[in-house]
């Protein structure tokens, strides 16, 4: 497969953005933060101010910020955050059990989607969704998962993400201040052939034109086993606990971190 993608890569498409989408670094923080509270305060006042630093997850390892930024002025224009499922579970599943089709699954969570108002705020999206994408196909995922609150679950809607229980169901949300979500998700191999055969928009963004101005070459490589932690089993609630998960920081020198794949991570790390 993946010599497949470098044999038709000189084939694409070029293109050129006016902002660049990259890995954040941990300075970019803080004007993400800003971003995220103006962002989520419109709409969920305690959640904006509670948004006003940046957060444990920003640091972890097994999660990524990515950011856009402007490249007439380095303003921040979009971010968001994904968080994987190799050391400990999705925020998601916090609040909802999944269903077994996703058990022992390499899972992406994307969060804290936000956009900038302007007049590129739509490109700035398709643009973090396509590093979502080429982030998750490097990371050999299974699936791209998401929780959306009206009316943002409409965006994943039109990406044709699919509800993962009930159809158009909501859920209270316990990273995202207790409000309802549609928690959705889409394969990246079914993503490229749904798209191509209904002849989606982002079909040609994403997959045939090369954005050299989407950079993810400083992301952290998770290419190793992933120990899929499963949330508590033992209660009758459909609704997941928190983590006891003690984070590993992704700043630094990955090489000094001691991981022995010999045991199972859950074990080495309380998750």
């Amino acid at each position: 497969m993946e010599t497949s993608r470098q044999s038709s890569a000189a084939s694409l498409y070029r293109e050129g953005l006016p902002f660049v989408v990259e890995m954040a670094r941990q300075a970019d923080l803080v004007d993400v933060a800003k971003l995220r509270s103006a962002s989520y305060g419109k709409h969920i006042p305690s959640l904006g101010s509670a948004l006003q630093k940046p957060e444990d997850c920003d640091y972890e390892l097994g999660c990524e910020v990515i950011v856009a930024r402007s490249k007439f002025d380095g303003t921040l224009l979009g971010t968001l955050r994904t968080h994987t499922n190799a050391f400990k579970p999705l925020p998601l599943q916090m609040s909802l059990r999944l269903p077994e089709r996703f058990a022992n699954a390499r899972m992406v969570e994307a969060t804290r989607l936000c956009v900038k108002g302007s007049p590129n705020a739509s490109l700035v999206r398709s643009a973090l969704f396509k590093a979502l994408f080429q982030y998750c196909e490097a990371q050999n995922v299974d699936w791209m998962m998401a929780a959306g609150r009206r009316p943002v679950d409409r965006i994943y809607d039109a990406l044709l993400f699919s509800d993962v229980v009930e159809s158009g169901k909501f859920y209270p949300m316990a990273h995202a201040g207790g409000v309802l979500h549609r928690v959705m998700s889409l394969a990246p191999s079914e993503a490229r052939v749904t798209w191509k055969a209904s002849e989606h928009p982002l079909y040609r963004f994403v997959i045939e034109t090369r954005h050299d101005d989407v950079d993810l070459s400083a992301m952290t490589s998770l290419h190793f086993p992933w120990t899929y932690p499963k949330v508590d089993t033992e209660s009758d609630s459909s609704l997941a606990p928190l983590s006891d998960f003690t984070p590993i920081s992704r700043f630094g020198d990955l090489t000094t971190v001691d991981i022995d794949l010999s045991t199972p991570l859950h074990h080495r790390f309380n998750a």
